[in-house]
């Protein structure tokens, strides 16, 4: 009787441990997909807004090449 039981929590304990792992897998790759398309999208606007000529007549950037000094 005692060699079932212990092996009936021995199944239960992987069980767990399974479902606590499947858990932590899920939880990781919705994260590191959240940050893959926050880290682009701040790459984009940072890309775009940096770049030297991006506003043809002001920037709110002062100092850059294109001439505009700022009020």
């Amino acid at each position: 009787m005692k060699s079932s039981r212990r092996g009936q929590a021995t199944v239960e304990y992987i069980f767990i441990l399974a479902f606590i792992l499947f858990l932590g897998v899920k939880i990781t790759s919705l994260f590191t997909g959240f940050f893959r398309d926050s880290m682009g999208n701040v790459g984009h606007v940072l890309s775009t807004n940096v770049t030297v000529g991006v506003c043809a007549h002001e920037c709110f950037f002062a100092g850059y090449v294109n001439g505009y000094e700022g009020p």
